[in-house]
């Protein structure tokens, strides 16, 4: 989920260059001074490691919404989700269409478009056992690979050959009915266009890590078993 800023008009009297600053100024030194905290839990010392390594210590941290929000927006859209699938008539086909919550990005310069590495998460759109390996769908090539019975991984690669790693938790989130944890499991992204790293198997190192914090937070009721690393055959 990403935040887009409305821009407002305003008009106002200009007593001199170095006596005042506008508003768009303002704006680049709140984003140049973001909060990274929820990123260091996210990425651990070893992620946070790497990320300095592949971009020379040059990229900065920050969260569009902290953990506790991301669980609050989760539990928000399934209970959503449920009470209107007990509603009377037809049911609305984008009903499952969630949002992800930005918990994570970095960045060389925030005040400007550029490369970035961002995690997400939030409810998958289709539930666990649902088989979603195949070999291409509408230009996108989708590959799915098993972990264990709570965890699954599935590369989502676009036509332009950039690939979004991304898992699968079941994770019964307090409060659900009890099938959630199937129907709408919780899904972590990882997009990477800053650190030119190539390997799936890093990538999926980092985003396994951040799925157990966010597991914990989360406060899975059934809690899932998620491996530090994925599978031998994700190179």
């Amino acid at each position: 989920m990403r935040r887009f800023a409305a821009l407002t008009a305003l008009t106002i009297t200009l007593l001199g260059v170095s006596a005042c600053t506008s508003d768009k100024d303002k704006d680049a030194a709140a984003e140049a001074t973001p909060d990274d905290s929820t990123c260091k839990q996210l990425l651990g010392d070893a992620g946070l490691k790497w990320l300095k390594e592949r971009t020379g210590d040059k990229a900065g941290l920050k969260a569009e919404s902290d953990l506790k929000t991301a669980r609050s927006v989760f539990h928000q859209q399934v209970e959503n989700f449920y009470g209107k699938a007990k509603e009377p008539g037809p049911k609305d086909p984008l009903a499952n269409w969630f949002q992800k919550a930005e918990v994570c990005e970095s960045k060389k310069d925030f005040t400007k478009r550029g490369k970035e590495l961002e995690i997400l998460y939030g409810p998958a759109a289709t539930a666990f056992d649902h088989n979603v390996n195949r070999a291409s769908n509408g230009g996108f090539k989708i590959a799915e690979t098993p972990v264990n019975s709570d965890v699954k991984l599935v590369d989502m690669t676009d036509p332009g050959g950039k690939v979004t790693y991304t898992l699968h938790v079941k994770c019964k989130i307090p409060g659900t009915p009890a099938e959630q944890a199937n129907e709408i499991p919780l899904e972590g992204q990882m997009l990477d266009t800053l650190t030119g790293e190539t390997s799936a198997r890093i990538h999926y190192t980092h985003l396994l890590y951040s799925a157990k914090v966010v597991a914990n937070t989360f406060g899975c009721e059934n809690k899932p078993v998620i491996p530090a690393e994925a599978p031998a055959s994700v190179k």
